[in-house]
């Protein structure tokens, strides 16, 4: 029998495997039964989970949890903001007493649910900034999650500024409904009121009076001319006072908010300082290699006229030996 055919019958793993005893020593699997190849195995690994994977993992899963959480409430108060800003402009358009009513009251639920948003978003932030920073407290702990603290830090900082885009966005609707407010009720009392020789009031008169509709000083005799205007501007001057109170609960979020963004500063800062580092460590070096450059470039010079020095004596010691064996 052939050695070389029963080692590779053995290898092939057929127990049936037939043997060529001829000259010929290549073997052929036999074709009656199914061809070897269609009987391989297939072979699983099964690695065993270590622990920090596992928590690293459960660890990032309940962070991006609280990711999709803090988007659905950015996105809440994008959409209140819109509504927010059309139920402002159907107030102030508005000339029916009853629809008035109803506006206002949407009105300030809207900015109720809308601070109430950001107060949430706001402790979802905190929260998360806490668990981060619960992973640096540990050396071993920030050694094992060193990705994941970066993850959550870059994740954390864009959803700051996210938050903050969108209360901008509210603060300036805010602030516009204010001023409108104000005009308008610079127009109520333009129109609807007369001074002492009854003419029309001008616009420094109705500003002056608007103002003291804001402080609540209504004992002129012009807020006395008719219960009705006085009620609307009352109403107006009730619409104001509830922006106003509005933002000074924004305000308030914004103070608090301001702790993390000069937190976030603070870290920024060491990153400018370390990249202006960097960039000056990068033009020294650019310097030194622009001299290292003219120096190899002296030194091959100064190589290439040795060479030549050297060839040349070789050459007129060659010349010399030559002449001095030729006879004369």
């Amino acid at each position: 029998m052939d050695l070389l055919s029963q080692v590779r019958g053995y290898a092939y793993l057929r127990k049936d495997a037939q043997f060529q005893t001829d000259n010929a020593s290549i073997y052929t699997p036999p074709e009656d039964r199914n061809d070897y190849r269609k009987q391989r195995a297939i072979v699983s690994f099964k690695l065993p989970v270590s622990e920090i994977d596992k928590s690293a993992a459960e660890t990032l899963d309940a962070f991006f949890k609280d990711i999709d959480e803090l988007n659905e409430v950015i996105a809440e108060m994008k959409q209140i903001t819109i509504e927010l800003q059309n139920k402002h402009t159907s107030n102030l358009q508005t000339i029916d007493p009853t629809l008035a009513r109803q506006l206002r009251s949407e009105i300030e639920t809207l900015a109720g649910r809308c601070n109430e948003k950001i107060s949430i978003a706001k402790g979802k932030l905190d929260i998360m900034s806490k668990k981060n920073e619960a992973l640096k407290k540990d050396p071993e702990t920030l050694q094992a999650n060193t990705a994941i603290v970066r993850i959550q830090e870059n994740q954390h900082r864009y959803l700051i500024g996210k938050l903050m885009e969108i209360m901008e966005i509210y603060h300036k609707v805010q602030n516009a409904s204010e001023t409108s407010y104000r005009e308008h009720t610079k127009r109520q009392i333009k129109i609807m009121c007369k001074n002492s020789e009854n003419t029309e009031i001008d616009d420094a008169a109705a500003e002056q009076l608007a103002q003291q509709v804001l402080d609540n000083n209504l004992n002129s005799y012009i807020f006395q001319q008719s219960k009705e205007v006085l009620a609307s501007i009352l109403e107006t001057r009730n619409d104001i006072y509830r922006i106003e109170y509005s933002m000074r609960e924004l305000n308030r979020v914004f103070n608090d908010m301001a702790l993390l963004i000069d937190e976030q500063g603070e870290l920024l800062d060491v990153i400018q300082t370390n990249v202006r580092n960097s960039a000056r460590y990068v033009a020294n070096s650019l310097i030194e290699f622009k001299k290292s450059r003219k120096l190899q470039k002296k030194i091959n010079k100064k190589h290439i006229c040795l060479f030549v020095i050297v060839l040349i004596i070789l050459l007129l010691f060659v010349l010399i030996i030559i002449a001095s064996t030729i006879p004369v």
